[in-house]
């Protein structure tokens, strides 16, 4: 098995992002996989004899040219991990633990589609398959005055990958609609959906932006101001 070498990759994450890629890519690999092996121009996480395994932590659009490309030579598989539970550690500008704590926030399957919005045709059915990897993982907060005002000037120094608590495997467009709750009034407007997920209206608008690119809904009228949106 050759061995891994983030530092080797380019446009795929940043800085931050490798260590959790990096470990995940070794929680997947197998004996007899090879890493980082090099088809059709481009760098493989996994190459496999039965297929390819592509790990994107962020930035799934700019992942499709890539995946179709290698689709041509075997099956595709995109893990795509969501942290469903993570811990924050804070660390010193000299690098000593300051505290450490388990974030309020957790993520949710539903999450990918703040990537999807990107990448609506990334998942071709039997070339690119899409897996989402929910995960305990753990974020490293650096006191260094380089971090966003919400953080109050700490940084997201690295990203680390504990383990896998959930998974949910996305064949071909059409799985989509399953994430899609029962509940869900039709026809439904942003704000149904949104309600019903308990999400963010924002969010809400790039799943069905997302699902009628895919022309997996439609637009049937509307409510007031709002859009009405029936799956087809």
């Amino acid at each position: 098995m050759t061995p891994n070498n983030p530092s080797k990759r380019s446009g795929i994450g940043t800085l931050n992002e490798f260590s959790m890629h990096a470990e995940i890519i070794r929680h997947l690999a197998q004996p007899g996989d090879q890493l980082e092996a090099e088809l059709a121009g481009y760098f493989i996480d996994i190459l496999r004899q039965d297929g390819i395994i592509e790990v994107q932590t962020r930035n799934l659009g700019k992942l499709v040219k890539k995946a179709h490309t290698l689709a041509e030579n075997r099956p595709v598989k995109v893990i795509y991990p969501i942290q469903q539970y993570k811990t924050i550690t804070r660390i010193s500008a000299e690098g000593e633990i300051v505290s450490s704590r388990k974030s309020p926030k957790s993520g949710r399957v539903i999450d990918v589609f703040d990537e999807l919005v990107n990448a609506p045709t990334l998942i071709t059915p039997n070339d690119v398959t899409l897996t989402i990897l929910l995960i305990e993982s753990e974020e490293i907060w650096k006191d260094d005055g380089k971090g966003s005002w919400r953080r109050k000037g700490w940084s997201i120094h690295e990203r680390h990958f504990h383990k896998v608590v959930g998974e949910r495997n996305l064949s071909q467009p059409e799985d989509l609609l399953s994430l899609l709750p029962r509940a869900l009034p039709a026809p439904f407007t942003n704000a149904q959906l949104a309600k019903t997920l308990k999400i963010r209206g924002r969010l809400a608008g790039k799943i069905t932006y997302t699902l009628r690119k895919l022309e997996l809904i439609d637009v049937v009228g509307r409510q007031g101001n709002a859009y009405l949106f029936e799956v087809i």
